[in-house]
């Protein structure tokens, strides 16, 4: 059902929009929001037409890793050392990286690649005590500020899913693929992930991944949210922000879709997917790629798995 064909929830959306207008200075007269002199036309039958539920893993409608605001507002997550965002906290990834390397008994000298690093948090890490360590990501932003922060990593900036994406970037003793990024794979990315990091790890070598599981919590089905902004994570100048929730239980997956209506009208859609798995559904996908299961942890800092109460688990898995 689209967001916001009833006259219910106009007068919703008009409130929430006044609400801010007291609060922060933006105006409204007939749903059209100014703030500063700018104006910000607001179409309620796009909206309408737009915020529905689209097909499983539908894509982003808008440029979202080659954007470069959206990348530098992911950067600056990525930095926040206090904040489970772009990153886990860096309190919690340097307990990661010491898991890791123990779990495996990685030593001085022995390879790493590091899939999805973003900024290099954990490659900065890996190279601090002695392995060589690569790392890729699609984000433009995230690789330069990598590239230019170190030089004792060897960066590339490749989509990990496409064909021989790490092609040439040697073999390794393991790879590792951090903060849930295998759930906003749909099946096909996610098999040719699985086949990348596969042909480049050494015979008897490890992948390390963490997933969501089905206990995870979301918002329900269908919840809303809407906000204004004179500029944020999204935009640098006012927008508004419209999130909503759509569950698929067929496929363990939950959608956060986010509209995004800037001052000119233009309407931009994201989305945010999540897939849940339990070690009994990732034993035959990973089967399949040539990968054992090998063990199951609670997370990546070695906590037992308690399938009773895990939100979610860090899978150690071998080359066959």
């Amino acid at each position: 059902m689209p967001c916001l064909p009833r006259p219910r929830d106009r007068l919703e959306f008009t409130r929430c929009i006044r609400s801010i207008r007291d609060s922060r200075g933006l105006g409204c007269e007939s749903c059209r929001c100014r703030t500063e002199g700018a104006s910000m036309n607001v179409d309620l039958g796009q909206i309408g037409r737009i915020d529905t539920r689209p097909p499983l893993f539908a894509p982003h409608g808008a440029p979202f890793w080659d954007d470069p605001w959206i990348g530098q507002s992911m950067l600056a997550a990525h930095l926040d050392p206090e904040r489970d965002s772009a990153s886990r906290r860096h309190a919690t990834i340097d307990r990661e990286v010491a898991w890791i390397v123990e779990r495996l008994s990685l030593k001085p000298g022995d390879a790493i690649l590091d899939v999805g690093c973003g900024p290099g948090l954990y490659c900065e890490r890996l190279a601090q005590r002695g392995l060589h360590v690569v790392g890729v990501d699609l984000s433009p932003v995230a690789i330069d500020y990598a590239q230019r922060h170190t030089t004792a990593v060897t960066y590339r900036r490749a989509d990990y899913c496409s064909p021989g994406a790490l092609d040439g970037l040697g073999s390794f003793a393991a790879a590792i693929l951090i903060y849930l990024d295998v759930g906003v794979l749909s099946d096909e990315p996610r098999a040719r992930m699985l086949a990348n990091v596969r042909r480049v790890i050494k015979p008897g070598g490890a992948f390390i991944f963490d997933v969501t599981t089905p206990r995870r919590t979301w918002p329900a089905d269908g919840a809303r949210t809407w906000s204004a902004s004179d500029g944020g994570f999204w935009r640098p100048g006012p927008h508004l922000e419209l999130t909503r929730h759509f569950d698929y239980p067929e496929a363990d997956a939950h959608l956060r879709q986010t509209i995004i209506l800037d001052q000119r009208g233009t309407a931009s859609v994201y989305r945010i997917w999540d897939r849940a798995y339990t070690p009994a559904t990732l034993a035959p996908i990973l089967a399949a790629a040539g990968l054992a299961l090998e063990s199951v942890r609670g997370d990546l800092v070695g906590t037992a798995f308690d399938e009773s109460s895990s939100t979610t688990v860090g899978i150690v898995a071998q080359v066959t």
